[in-house]
């Protein structure tokens, strides 16, 4: 029967008369040859695709849309700039760099191929390969530049930790990020990181890559490259280093001073035993090797040790010190990237601290076999610049120990105006107001005084300029240790983690500080509040000409009113306090500080100091010094010597040479501020800090026992015989705290009257009896303002020891 048959919804009939034959149409009129064309019936399957085709198309669209363009756009921005890359770039790249002073003349040239030895990889036993391998980057040759699969697994152990606690970079992307690529950590230079990884993979070998990065690679102490490690730490060439010692260098890339067996053994042996633990897991060593190299001592000395034989090698080690580690260079980049390195140094006062650290006359007798060390850093309060660093006594440089920036010690009495005594003027105490000096005992904890005495009650003022413990710790104890903890860490301390000790008011830390960053710390007094972070480093320009400017942090730390108080009170401590010997002819203030020896069985029935400090300043510098041994045992301690004797006198002449082309300043005083002030006590009384008149008769008779100030108390000839009886007569003895063994406070509550108390209006904070609640009660000694005499209030119960 013939009909039309519908072959497309979307318009259009087929007219011919057909019958169906099979899954055919025959047209009617060719019934009768069957040989003629056939038309297939492809109703069903074009209305199917056609139904189809539209969704289809635009879920299409929109996945590219969505899903693939916009990390390809995210791709294309981040690479549009990329580094570009030279195959033979990583053999042939190498450029000096150069640091320059303050004023733009040249120190030093760093040259990258300083102690380093290339090897080929055929040389270095498959032992330390398959260290670095497992220490580093366990798939390397299961990838192509990128681990997808420790990227995700870290990023899933970032997401629990809610930090970047672990990496993924491989072996690859540090040889790129080492050779090509600018210190800064931004989504930009990871894109550029992986691009150069792939570009290295797809041009060198798996075997060619690792013999670069184990040639390229900084394993401390000066020593680049696995070759000059082995000689550095074991004397040996790097085809004779055992698993043990490759254990150990496998994992120094990572932290290379931080994991250094002679800096630090205890971190060192953890490291090195845990890449065998490493190894043994994945199959590369048996249990059994792994104990056995585990049994094997760390080096305990350097041999081969590479000299850089630069100038002022303590200062250049820092600024080196700083680039890695604060502004995120690699040492590759330091030695080979053709930077030019602008830094803080005024070369004259570094000069003059060198001088002092190696001039006898400065230090105590001490034994042959180990000397009496010192340390100093000169920082410009008004803007953060680091100007003179001293390291130690003949220190020699190479990137050895640097006891400016890298010294951990207790700071003794000199930590007391961070504490306690710079809080307390921010919350509103005055120099003026009372506090008790008895027998008080703190919940089981009982310093006491330096002379074993008690004067009943003292002044702030006095309490400061004579380091006495008692009111320290009181006054501690009242505003609140967490309030004292918090302003140091405002001023550059490290406290993290730190308990509430009262001890802690007394120096009392448990790691402990450099003199960097107590002349940091000081700085926010002499620069009316405002703290900025010391810095050496002022800007770099790479070999390619892209400046980069080191911006220093700043934030305001203490008012300009409790900035002045405190510096009006370390100017007496100068003038008539512990202070004496830092003297000079233009405004003082600073501060002593003294760190007796541990109470422990070595020291049983030994006399004596660990640690000597002396921190001060002038409107125009601060400075610290540090003084003591670099093993502190029986027969290697400071014997009568405090931070009021040799570190005052070298914090005086130190600063006398760098000021001397320098107009004499007086503090800046805010206007308004309302209590007692007087004259300066001297020898430049026209254009000096006033200090106040309150003065009590032990500071009077103490000003009587000290000499005279004047530029340099005695001539160099006379400095060793002079310094000898600066330890007889001086009036510092050693502050007691006690440690681990100090309870820690948790009920203290901060001050809540923080209004500002004038001269005329002293505050006499009351001492409890033993073990009875600490209490404050604020009386006014009068009511005429013009009244500037302290008053004692009487009947204040005396705590029982």
């Amino acid at each position: 029967m013939a009909f039309y048959e519908l072959l497309d919804r979307g318009g259009g009939y087929v007219k011919s008369p057909t019958r169906k034959v099979g899954c055919f149409h025959v047209k009617e009129n060719e019934k009768e040859n069957p040989q003629k064309e056939l038309v297939p019936n492809k109703a069903p399957l074009t209305q199917k695709l056609r139904t189809y085709r539209r969704p289809l198309l635009i879920t299409a669209v929109l996945f590219f849309v969505l899903i693939l363009l916009p990390p390809l756009l995210v791709l294309a921005y981040y690479l549009h700039d990329r580094t570009s890359f030279d195959p033979d770039s990583l053999l042939t790249m190498q450029a000096t760099s150069f640091i320059y002073d303050q004023e733009g003349e040249l120190i030093t040239a760093l040259h990258g191929e300083q102690n380093r030895i290339p090897v080929t990889i055929d040389t270095i036993p498959e032992t330390l390969q398959q260290a670095i391998l497992a220490a580093e980057d366990l798939r390397f040759h299961n990838h192509q530049g990128l681990d997808i699969r420790a990227i995700v697994r870290a990023l899933f152990t970032n997401v629990q930790d809610g930090a970047f606690s672990q990496g993924a970079s491989t072996i690859t992307q540090q040889l790129a990020k080492n050779a090509f690529l600018s210190p800064e950590k931004t989504i930009r230079r990871k894109f550029h990181e992986a691009f150069l990884a792939y570009q290295i993979e797809k041009n060198y070998t798996k075997e060619e890559i690792l013999e670069m990065y184990l040639n390229w690679i900084y394993f401390g102490h000066g020593a680049y490259g696995v070759q000059a490690a082995a000689q550095t730490y074991f004397d040996k060439d790097i085809s004779e280093i055992n698993l043990a010692e490759a254990a150990l260098l496998a994992g120094l890339p990572r932290r290379p001073s931080f994991y250094s067996p002679i800096q630090n053994a205890e971190v060192a042996l953890e490291r090195r035993n845990m890449v065998l633990t490493l190894m043994t897991q994945n199959q590369l060593i048996s249990s059994a090797e792994a104990k056995t190299a585990a049994l094997e001592p760390l080096p305990q000395e350097l041999y081969n040790t590479f000299s850089l034989q630069y100038p002022h090698p303590a200062y250049v080690d820092y600024v080196i010190e700083e680039l890695v580690t604060r502004h995120g260079y690699t040492d590759n980049q330091v030695f080979r990237g053709g930077l030019h390195i602008y830094t803080a140094m005024d070369r004259k006062t570094q000069e003059k601290i060198e001088e002092v650290l190696n001039n006898q006359s400065y230090f105590p007798p001490s034994p042959q076999d180990q000397l009496v060390q010192a340390a100093m850093a000169v920082v410009d309060h008004r803007n953060g610049l680091i100007q003179g660093l001293g390291g130690g006594r003949s220190y020699e440089g190479g990137r050895s120990f640097n006891r400016a920036s890298q010294l951990k010690r207790q700071p003794g009495s000199a930590a007391k105006p961070i504490f306690v005594y710079a809080p307390a003027m921010e919350a509103g105490f005055t120099p003026n107001d009372i506090l008790p000096d008895s027998p008080i005992n703190f919940g089981g904890y009982r310093p006491r005084n330096y002379d074993n005495s008690f004067r009943g009650t003292v002044s702030i003022r006095q309490a400061v300029s004579l380091s006495i413990n008692i009111p320290a710790v009181y006054l501690f104890r009242h505003i609140g240790p967490e309030v004292g903890i918090e302003f140091a860490k405002n001023v550059g301390l490290p406290l993290e983690g730190e308990q509430a000790y009262l001890a802690l008011a007394l120096g009392g830390m448990t790691k402990g500080v450099s003199p960097l960053q107590m002349a940091g710390a000081y700085a926010p007094m002499a620069n009316s509040g405002l703290y900025i972070e010391p810095l050496a480093v002022t800007r770099i320009v790479d070999y390619q000409g892209k400046e980069v400017v080191i911006k220093p942090i700043e934030k305001r730390v203490l008012s300009e009113e409790a900035a002045y108080k405190m510096t009006d009170m370390l100017v007496t401590a100068v003038q008539s306090g512990t202070g004496t010997r830092a003297q000079m002819r233009r405004p003082v203030a600073g501060k002593t500080g003294t760190v007796e020896l541990p109470h422990t069985a070595e020291f049983r029935n030994v006399s004596g100091n660990k640690d000597a400090w002396f921190v001060g300043y002038t409107p125009e510098l601060t400075c610290a010094v540090w003084m003591g041994y670099d093993i502190t045992d029986r027969n290697h301690y400071l014997r009568q010597i405090y931070g009021g004797s040799y570190p005052a006198a070298m914090f005086r002449d130190v600063l006398s040479l760098a000021l001397q082309d320098q107009p004499v300043q007086a503090f800046a005083r805010p206007e308004g501020l309302r209590y007692a002030s007087g004259k300066f006590l001297g020898t430049s009384a026209s254009t000096a800090i006033p200090v106040s008149t309150e003065e009590s008769t032990i500071v009077e008779s103490q000003a009587q026992a000290e000499p005279a100030a004047t530029e340099r108390l005695y001539p160099p000839e006379q400095e060793e015989q002079a310094l000898e009886e600066i330890e007889k007569d001086s009036t510092e003895i050693p502050p007691t705290y006690v440690g681990t063994d100090a309870q820690p406070v948790t009920d203290a509550q901060p001050v809540t009257d923080s209004q500002p108390v004038t001269d005329s209006q002293p505050r006499a904070i009351t001492t409890p009896v033993a073990n009875q609640p600490i209490t404050t009660d604020f009386i006014n000694s009068s009511s005429d303002s013009s009244n500037s005499e302290e008053r004692v209030i009487e009947g204040v119960p005396k705590g029982e020891e």
